[in-house]
């Protein structure tokens, strides 16, 4: 294999994997096992790239079960499968190298949980929430879980309680906070979903009350971090008093951006804003633990 060939598999691979959004799933698996450890160690590497690879593995099998509606949309018939650059033996093998190289990397972790759960995680979105998008617009309420899971595994992986109230808590925001950014996606391209045959929120919501709806499970995302330091998993208080005020602030832009001017007119900063308060309450959560380790 030359370097040209190579370079061209490695990005068919990434591709497949949905690198842009396995990364992210990888890092709030960081950021439970961090919660749980302090440490970045052996471990720390093996539940990150299990966490890492077990996504892309998913990914891949997702990409394998919507070849045909991929096609069928323009923000997708380029991927891959519907391009023809890799054939469908070619990433089914792909899927399964992915998937069993994370779920070992899981088990190394020394926690069968942690695999569980993992192992879990990638039945729940390709045997229950990629089969329902083509029955139900609301498939994204059980698919919301999946993005909950991560930080459970690596929590897990960590030595951490599975029913501990600050990883339920952690795990609770994430799953709310998925429903407003996909919402506010299928605002922009709910059309494409409808011509490729699945059904979307659009036919059932009108913009404005789509809108209105996503407004209020990002409020609800905001308020249930604001009980974070009241819930007692916040070690350092000057953290948690600069996060309160990020998320009043975070509120006024986005009661801004959401009800003036036309629907659509500050769409795009209204999503951006939501991702970056998103990442904003993650790192949060990762210095308040690194600060924990100077204050006791």
């Amino acid at each position: 294999m030359n370097k040209r060939t190579r370079s061209g598999f490695i990005k068919i691979l990434l591709q497949l994997g949905k690198i842009k959004i396995s990364l992210p799933v990888a890092f709030t698996g960081f950021l439970g096992y961090y919660r749980a450890t302090g440490a970045l160690d052996l471990v720390f590497l093996y539940s990150f790239f299990g966490i890492l690879f077990m996504s892309m593995g998913s990914s891949a099998f997702n990409h394998i079960q919507e070849r045909s509606t991929d096609l069928l949309m323009k923000r997708t018939e380029g991927r891959p499968l519907p391009a023809g650059r890799v054939s469908l033996r070619g990433a089914v093998i792909a899927a399964v190298i992915l998937s069993v190289a994370g779920l070992t990397l899981l088990w190394l972790t020394g926690s069968v949980l942690a695999a569980g759960i993992g192992l879990f995680t990638l039945g729940w979105y390709n045997l229950v929430y990629t089969p329902l998008k083509r029955i139900t617009p609301f498939a994204v309420l059980p698919g919301a879980i999946i993005g909950a899971l991560p930080p459970l595994i690596g929590w897990t992986a960590g030595g951490g309680a599975l029913l501990d109230r600050e990883i339920i808590l952690i795990s609770f925001f994430l799953f709310i906070g998925q429903m407003p950014h996909y919402w506010l996606l299928l605002m922009k391209i709910g059309d494409e979903f409808k011509t490729a045959g699945l059904p979307v929120i659009t036919e059932i919501f009108s913009k404005r009350q789509l809108r209105n709806l996503s407004f209020t499970w990002i409020f609800a995302a905001a308020v249930t971090v604001i009980i974070f330091p009241a819930a007692g998993i916040m070690h350092d208080h000057r953290i948690a008093f600069v996060m309160i005020g990020v998320i009043i602030l975070f509120l006024v832009r986005i009661t801004l951006l959401t009800f003036t001017g036309e629907i659509m007119q500050n769409w795009r900063r209204a999503f951006v804003t939501v991702n970056l308060f998103y990442l904003f309450i993650i790192l949060v959560l990762i210095a308040d633990k690194l600060s924990e380790s100077y204050l006791y």
